[in-house]
C-alpha cells in the first residue's frame, strides 16, 4: 500500500512540474533528415488564421539551424532528392479564454506523413504582442532542443 501511494503522490507532483508543452515524433522521425522547410499555414488558404509575422520570426528561428527556407515556386523547381529532404511546417495560433495556443505540425513534403508536432500554450491576450511572443518563445525551447539532439548542431549567443 505505502508503494502505492508513493507512486500515486509521484505522479502527481510529475503532472503538476510538467511544461506545457507537448512534442511528438511519429516512428523513424528525425529533423536530421531534412534541410529544406516551407512555413505555411495550417491549411494554407486566405481564411485561416492570421499569424501575426510569428512565420517570420518561425523562419528566422529554422534558418538558424540550416534550413533552407522555400516557398512554394521554389520546391516545385527541386530535383526529386532535394524535396525528400523538404519539410512542410503548417503553423496555426488561436485563443480561447485568454489563452494562446500555438501548435507546428512538421509534415514530409513529398508523402505527406506527419514527423513531428509540438502544441504549447500561454496567458494572454492574441492582440498583444508580449504574449504571442511569449507562446512562440516557449515553442522555440523546445524546438531547439529536438533540432540540437537530431542534428547536433549548438547555436551559442557570445553576449552571455
Amino acid at each position: 500500500m505505502k508503494k502505492y501511494i508513493i507512486a500515486l503522490i509521484i505522479s502527481v507532483l510529475m503532472a503538476a512540474c510538467s511544461t506545457p508543452n507537448r512534442l511528438v515524433y511519429s516512428s523513424g522521425f528525425s529533423f536530421a533528415n531534412y534541410d529544406y522547410l516551407i512555413v505555411s499555414k495550417p491549411d494554407g488558404r486566405e481564411t485561416s488564421t492570421s499569424m501575426y509575422g510569428m512565420d517570420v520570426e518561425f523562419a528566422n528561428l529554422m534558418s538558424r539551424y540550416n534550413f533552407r527556407i522555400l516557398g512554394d515556386k521554389e520546391f516545385d523547381q527541386l530535383p526529386s532528392e532535394q524535396k525528400k529532404r523538404t519539410l512542410i511546417a503548417r503553423i496555426s495560433m488561436s485563443s480561447a479564454n485568454s489563452r494562446i495556443m500555438l501548435t507546428v505540425s512538421f509534415d514530409d513534403a513529398v508523402t505527406g506523413k506527419t514527423g513531428s508536432s509540438i502544441t504549447t500554450f500561454t496567458k494572454g491576450d492574441i492582440f498583444k504582442t508580449k504574449y504571442r511572443d511569449q507562446v512562440v518563445e516557449s515553442a522555440s525551447v523546445t524546438i531547439i532542443q529536438a533540432l540540437q539532439v537530431d542534428k547536433g548542431i549548438v547555436i551559442k549567443d557570445d553576449k552571455k
